[in-house]
């Protein structure tokens, strides 16, 4: 995988994670649970490049 590629991916990740975790603290269940289909698809994407 390209530097700039993976350097995305772990920062996409990363915002994803942040975001679930400060609506999780709001009290905001639905909206921490929207980018679990975005983390899932990054999941599957790095798996298959394997």
């Amino acid at each position: 995988m390209k530097k700039p590629l993976a350097t995305f991916i772990l920062c996409f990740t990363l915002s994803l994670v942040l975001f679930a975790t400060w609506q999780l603290f709001k009290g905001n269940l639905e909206a921490a649970f929207m980018p679990l289909p975005f983390l899932l698809i990054t999941y599957f994407y790095l798996k298959s490049g394997k």
